[in-house]
């Protein structure tokens, strides 16, 4: 089993990777003078000043203005993997499944995942970061598709 600690790193790094994308979307579509730039990067798009959720909302309205048609969903699940990882101990939501024998027996670890809907989901880590993987696959093609059409127009 791999180090749940780097896979922590791993999701927070590709979690990044995928806010910057979105980042580059704006700014490709915005197309603030280059004399703006510092502050259009380093303020308006600071998470602090625009969340994540709100940059995956102008990407999609960007999208819709040069009918092209980006996979919100995967970026939505980037984000709340993302999420049940960063504010999940290593450690957090042990789990014991006894078997009918000793050898049956397995325990993991489980993340508390809040869907979109408010529902929680509960998911071994491992399955998690398959799920991650999966969708930050899908999110980077899907943005990168779009950043380089948005360059096009």
């Amino acid at each position: 089993m791999a180090d749940p600690d780097d896979d922590v790193v791993v999701v927070i790094n590709r979690a990044g990777l995928i806010e910057n994308l979105l980042n580059q979307v704006i700014e490709q579509y915005c197309a603030p003078p280059r004399d703006r730039l510092e502050l259009f990067w380093t303020v308006l798009l600071d998470s602090s000043v625009m969340s994540v959720g709100a940059k995956v909302k102008v990407a999609m309205a960007v999208a819709h203005r040069i009918t092209f048609k980006l996979e919100a969903e995967p970026i939505h699940r980037v984000m709340a993997l993302r999420n049940a990882f960063a504010h999940h101990p290593t450690d957090a939501h042990p789990v014991l499944v006894v078997g009918k024998t000793e050898q049956n027996d397995s325990s993991h670890f489980e993340l508390h995942v809040l869907s979109g809907s408010g529902r929680i989901l509960r998911i071994p880590r491992e399955q998690a970061l398959d799920e991650f993987n999966a969708a930050y696959q899908k999110a980077k093609a899907s943005l990168v598709a779009l950043r380089d059409a948005v360059k096009a127009t």
